[in-house]
């Protein structure tokens, strides 16, 4: 077996129940993530379009800290759901050791110290991943509210 197809069976045999367990956290923190969005959404109707006309800056300002306020307790809660599963599944010793990796693969920080079990040392990059795709999300929906609120000065 040449190097190439020694790293394709090294590959299949680490990552594949982690590609496959991954998809349950990852998959509920899709769903978690929307929900967030569908509330800014809302809120934004809500709060964000009364003031999109005439002189009300400090307000169009309130809205952008609340929206961010929402987005964050929403990828609070996409930490969650991984450090659930890192719990659930005896991947760390309790459940602040959990959270703790948890915020620090979410947030690509990676500082944690904390280490999963052999077998598993690679699952933190899917939350890794999952965490980066979310925060582009945000960054979007973000991105146009402002955008919204800040056409109104032109």
């Amino acid at each position: 077996m040449n190097i190439t197809e020694q790293a394709i069976v090294a590959l299949d045999f680490k990552y594949g129940k982690q590609i496959v367990a991954a998809l349950l956290p990852m998959g509920l923190t899709v769903v978690l993530h929307g929900a967030g969005i569908e509330l800014v959404h809302r809120f934004f109707r809500r709060f964000g379009r009364p003031v999109m006309r005439g002189p009300h800056r400090p307000a169009r300002t309130a809205v952008i800290i609340c929206v961010v306020a929402i987005l964050l307790v929403t990828h609070f809660g996409g930490v969650a759901v991984w450090a659930a599963f890192y719990y659930a599944n005896d991947l760390v010793k309790d459940l602040s050791h959990a959270m703790d990796y948890s915020f620090n693969s979410y947030t690509t920080m990676g500082a944690s110290g904390i280490e999963l079990p052999r077998g598993w040392v690679g699952f933190g990059n899917f939350e890794s991943m999952t965490g980066m795709l979310m925060f582009g999300w945000s960054t979007a929906v973000l991105a146009d509210i402002i955008g919204k609120l800040h056409n109104t000065d032109d």
